[in-house]
């Protein structure tokens, strides 16, 4: 217990993040009491759950502005990098409302994008000015376990309490961002678990993929770290010259698939040649967000869907290049953020660019950035905005220490100059 000592308590964690943190939780429980499962071809319905989730939007959309205005300093920090990408893109959004097959889908939508990555501005910007730096990062785990609990609720209205003899697939597009996260930072261990479990357990390839390749955030690391990586990696390489190599790959990144193959992806190979091959057709600026992609996949794809499965696919769809270059550059930016030099090499900086990895392979095979806010889109956001916050934050730091050190060399040369 002595290392959780200087933690915040649960009750005051919870409240760290202000009305904005709130919000973000209230939208949980609003969606465990008006998510229902409908027939694909309803997916642009407007009934009584659809309401209510417009009302809510609306309602988190005017407290936000007003929060945001009310301390006007906020403004600057929804701009940094690598959000600003993110608002760049959500712009085009708004402008292909021009050309969309469903101007109010598309309209609403890109309201909600827009609204989300300003609450989530906010929830950083409170996060990392009004709590330490390990409080941050436990606040953002708490959420995902937050959204764990609302998850297995969720699923329990719908199939009963049997659900609850393997639960770990819930929330399987949110756990897994966040896995280096509790891996390496967290500080309270039934956090830890709770997040590596239900990544682990989930048996997803996704998720598989994304902590073999985070491991390589560990070469942004210390020795200790890259001692860690090359640990891991060389036995790896050395098994792999004494078994067979698919055998290992149907067993783990591969698992529950009949071969190792881009045909065995649950039919995301079909759909992603549905989409490129529609993207050629209006290459420059799409068939309009959400609406458009919704359109292209429903009549062309014959088993039935709505959603490309892939953040660079329906970028590709519904604005064209012209959006697609802002999603990548939000990543690319991401990157830079996460293996910034003012992170500590100890733990901080590998957890972040894993995190970046992570948050990249899964939404390259899962819906989220790119399309409306579902899926992995609100903590691919959130754990984004988490890193610029905290790289803002110990660069503020470092720069801080430095203008110290030079006030005090300096007083200290004018105290020998006039001794």
């Amino acid at each position: 217990m002595s290392a959780n000592k200087n933690l915040l308590p649960l009750q005051s964690l919870f409240k760290a993040a202000g009305h904005p943190g709130y919000l973000l939780f209230s939208a949980n429980i609003l969606y465990f009491f008006v998510t229902r499962r409908r027939e694909l071809n309803d997916y642009a319905a407007i009934d009584d759950s659809a309401i209510f989730q417009i009302i809510f939007i609306l309602t988190v959309f005017l407290i936000s502005l007003y929060l945001l205005l009310k301390e006007p300093q906020k403004i600057k920090f929804l701009f940094l990098s690598p959000q600003i990408f993110l608002f760049l893109y959500i712009t085009i959004c708004f402008v292909s409302m021009l050309w969309t097959p469903n101007l109010f889908l598309t309209g609403f939508r890109a309201f909600e994008s827009l609204t989300y990555i300003i609450l989530i501005s906010l929830v950083a910007y409170n996060l990392v000015t009004k709590v330490s730096l390990q409080d941050t990062i436990e606040w953002a785990i708490l959420w995902v376990v937050w959204d764990i609990f609302w998850s297995i609720a969720l699923e329990v209205k719908f199939s009963g309490f049997a659900y609850l003899i393997w639960p770990f697939n819930s929330s399987r597009l949110v756990v897994p961002i966040f896995f280096f996260f509790a891996l390496l930072l967290s500080k309270r261990n039934y956090f830890k678990y709770i997040i590596l479990a239900f990544s682990i357990l989930s048996v997803s390839n996704k998720v598989f993929f994304g902590i073999a390749l985070g491991l390589i955030g560990f070469f942004y690391g210390d020795s200790k770290a890259k001692g860690w990586l090359f640990l891991i990696v060389i036995p790896l390489l050395v098994t792999l010259l004494f078994v067979d190599i698919e055998e290992i790959l149907l067993n783990t990144l591969f698992y529950g698939r009949e071969s190792v193959s881009m045909t065995q992806t649950s039919g995301r190979d079909k759909i992603w040649g549905i989409a490129w091959n529609a993207f050629l057709q209006k290459p420059l600026i799409g068939y309009g967000f959400v609406s458009g992609e919704n359109l292209v996949l429903y009549d062309k794809f014959k088993g039935g869907a709505i959603n490309t499965h892939s953040f660079l696919f329906s970028s590709l769809l519904g604005t064209g290049i012209t959006g697609t270059l802002c999603l990548l550059l939000y990543f690319w930016t991401a990157f830079k953020k996460a293996s910034s030099i003012y992170f500590p090499l100890s733990k901080f900086r590998p957890a972040m660019v894993s995190t970046v990895i992570m948050s990249l392979v899964v939404s390259s095979v899962a819906p989220g950035v790119g399309g409306r806010v579902y899926g992995s889109w609100v903590p691919v956001v959130l754990a984004f905005t988490i890193i610029s916050a905290l790289q803002y934050k110990f660069e503020t730091i470092y720069k801080v220490k430095n203008i110290q050190k030079t006030v005090n060399h300096e007083n200290n040369m004018g105290g020998a100059f006039f001794s």
